[in-house]
């Protein structure tokens, strides 16, 4: 499951979990802090805040040729351009500083801090053993813009793939679809599909054509069945698949150039693992 659909908004689950795991860290302090009028809640606050910031900043630090001279992208964090490491590691820091300065917050601090942080560790944890880790591409057949059905399988099979769920009315697919095609062209060794959802043939071709996007590999789900079997309703939807046909990860929503070369970073590095493994 990527996402979780209330009425007609869906929210990316990774997202969803760290938001909750926030606001039980923030209950949790103030639950216990009460006891002594001593409440940690703006400075659990301020720590998430400023972890988020650092993760972001490193983030676009190692991305730096694709944001610079786009500020609007640095600031825009919906691409969920974030490095763990650094959040998890600024976070550590600045709880073991507020223990020392704040001694009278300490007990409500790491309780809150700690309750938040095992219930995100429990979920995330719970999900990835119940995941099938072996979990395969679905077996979809989709028609290519002549008409010709075709098995999803069987389109750059044999080789890391990039597999976006779009749709020529959704804003975001429209917005990201430059950095895909732009990605296609650099990365020959992988390959992209561009898999529509719901949309007639002709739809799709007049507005690829209205558009001047020269995309590879784009076809047809008109019942949108990929969508449902990968366990996202949500567009755009972007799925990375290693040679063997495995799902080793997915993005819910619009991807920024400088996230789908992490995205891209991780599918290859597993590949070279994979390789090295053979030999």
């Amino acid at each position: 499951m990527l996402s979780i659909s209330v009425g007609p908004l869906s929210l990316p689950l990774d997202r969803l979990l760290l938001l909750l795991s926030f606001a039980i860290a923030i209950f949790v302090g103030n639950i216990v802090g009460r006891k002594n009028n001593q409440s940690a809640d703006g400075k659990i606050a301020t720590l998430f805040i400023v972890s988020m910031l650092v993760a972001r900043l490193v983030f676009v630090i190692q991305y730096w040729p694709e944001y610079r001279g786009d500020w609007v992208a640095i600031i825009d964090i919906r691409d969920a351009g974030f490095n763990v490491w650094a959040g998890a590691i600024t976070a550590l820091v600045l709880t073991i500083v507020a223990c020392f300065r704040y001694k009278k917050l300490r007990k409500s601090l790491l309780a809150g801090l700690g309750a938040g942080a095992f219930f995100w560790i429990l979920t995330t944890t719970t999900l990835w053993v119940i995941k099938d880790t072996s979990q395969k591409l679905p077996t979809v057949v989709v028609n290519q813009l002549n008409g010709e059905a075709v098995p999803l399988n069987n389109i750059e099979s044999g080789k890391p793939r990039v597999i976006n769920l779009w749709a020529t009315w959704c804003p975001p697919c429209r917005r990201e679809m430059p950095v895909l095609q732009q990605a296609q062209q650099n990365n020959p060794n992988v390959g992209f599909v561009f898999v529509n959802q719901g949309e007639h043939e002709a739809v799709i071709e007049q507005y690829l054509s209205k558009e001047s996007l020269l995309l590879e590999n784009v076809v047809a789900d008109s019942k949108a069945v990929l969508g449902q079997l990968a366990g996202s309703r949500a567009l755009p939807t972007t799925l990375f698949i290693a040679a063997d046909g495995r799902i080793v990860d997915a993005h819910l929503g619009e991807l920024s150039s400088a996230k789908l070369k992490s995205k891209l970073n991780r599918l290859m590095k597993g590949r070279e693992g994979t390789n090295e493994e053979k030999r």
